[in-house]
């Protein structure tokens, strides 16, 4: 195999997502689910059943709603009623209650994330790039976040695409290969981030039936098993990934 070297790109800065990245987030959402099937058996729904169904209902709403926060309590009273239609409005609140919880319960750090911050801070810009509801993401950094004196800024958007990372790197003066993107979710993270010249990391969570569909792309993304992985690469090699530039054949000796 013929060597190659690669011309060297300067990190600056690190964009870092929030949910199950930094937070633990799915959690919650299973719980909630889990909560839910529990009322049903009341009404003699076999888990699986209720399962089956909340999912094929709540991947229409995501289709409209996204992240917004009002559809999982949407989908959680539309998943009662399927079963019960009659449902009155207490068993409705209830329903519904299981789902509003996620959006106030705590969402502690993820393993090695405290450690992993520290790291990166020392030599790079930190950013958190999140996608959701405002008052939701606003509400858990303020609360489940303790190392916010590291964090530059806070983007929180309805979605993540190329657009928004272009977007942000404009307001904060960076080219695109002078920024990292570290997150859990192919979808989001990791495939519009590279699309817009960026290098990214996929911290793979096995998360949210929404990001299936995705693949991981070809070229300047990486995959780590936690942040703490990540960061300890990026600091050690500089780069998470091969460096991004035209490769350049080594000159052959010549006799």
């Amino acid at each position: 195999m013929e060597n190659v070297c690669y011309k060297s790109v300067m990190i600056k800065a690190i964009f870092l997502d929030m949910d199950d990245t930094l937070i633990v987030n799915q959690v919650l959402f299973e719980n909630a689910t889990f909560l839910l099937c529990g009322y049903l058996r009341h009404f003699g729904v076999l888990q699986a059943e209720a399962e089956e169904v909340f999912s094929r209902i709540d991947k229409e709403n995501f289709k409209t709603h996204g992240y917004s926060r009002t559809r999982l309590p949407s989908s959680f009273e539309q998943t009662l009623r399927h079963f019960v239609p009659n449902a009155d409005e207490e068993m409705v609140s209830i329903a519904r209650g299981f789902a509003e919880d996620v959006f106030t319960a705590n969402a502690p750090l993820k393993p090695g994330v405290d450690e992993a911050v520290k790291i990166l801070s020392q030599r790079y810009r930190l950013y958190i790039v999140t996608a959701g509801d405002e008052s939701v993401q606003s509400h858990r950094y303020a609360n489940n976040i303790p190392f916010q004196d590291k964090i530059g800024k806070v983007f929180i958007v309805p979605k993540k695409d190329k657009c928004v990372y272009e977007t942000v790197l404009a307001e904060l003066g960076l080219k695109p290969d002078e920024a990292v993107m570290i997150g859990d979710s192919l979808k989001s993270d990791v495939i519009p981030a590279t699309e817009a010249g960026m290098q990214a990391v996929w911290v793979e969570a096995h998360n949210s039936q929404h990001e299936s569909a995705a693949g991981f792309p070809p070229s300047r993304a990486y995959k780590a098993s936690s942040l703490f992985e990540a960061a300890e690469r990026l600091v050690r090699r500089g780069t998470p990934a091969p460096r991004i530039g035209r490769a350049f054949p080594k000159p052959r000796r010549t006799r």
